[in-house]
């Protein structure tokens, strides 16, 4: 009866399939440093953006639904817009992170699939590489495939 399918929550252990749950940190499957991707709770991911929006529209904009946190370094906004390597030109795709968690979670109900300075917009929950294994900077959110 009702085998094991559906309950639809098998997504959120996260790792790769057949893993167990999520963080079965050590034994077996460290060497090669895959660096499992972690869910950040409180950083969004955007994308599907205009090209031209700037940090401050996309802190102003998401900052409606939530105070973004500051960074402690630069005092600004903590808003991470993706650049192409060999351009430099925005990739219309950035990260937003928020002081609380629940704060990222109504952004993802508030703007996913809504325009945003013309052109609709995907929010989900941005993710990152595990520190360990990935050398630094990894590329926090990258899902879908991003045809130019």
């Amino acid at each position: 009866y009702g085998g094991g399918r559906g309950g639809g929550d098998d997504r959120k252990s996260g790792g790769p399939r057949g893993s167990f749950g999520g963080g079965n940190r050590g034994g077996f499957n460290k060497a090669g440093g895959t660096g499992e991707m972690i869910v950040q709770l409180d950083t969004i991911f955007v994308s599907g953006m205009n090209p031209d929006v700037s940090e401050e529209e996309i802190a102003q904009h998401f900052g409606s639904i939530g105070v973004v946190k500051i960074d402690k370094r630069t005092q600004k906004a903590k808003v991470w817009l993706y650049k192409d390597k060999t351009t430099g030109a925005s990739k219309g795709e950035a990260t937003v992170t928020y002081d609380d968690p629940n704060a990222a979670k109504s952004a993802i109900d508030w703007f996913n699939g809504k325009d945003f300075n013309g052109s609709t917009i995907k929010v989900q929950l941005a993710t990152k590489r595990d520190s360990w294994g990935s050398g630094g900077a990894g590329g926090g959110g990258r899902r879908g495939g991003g045809g130019g």
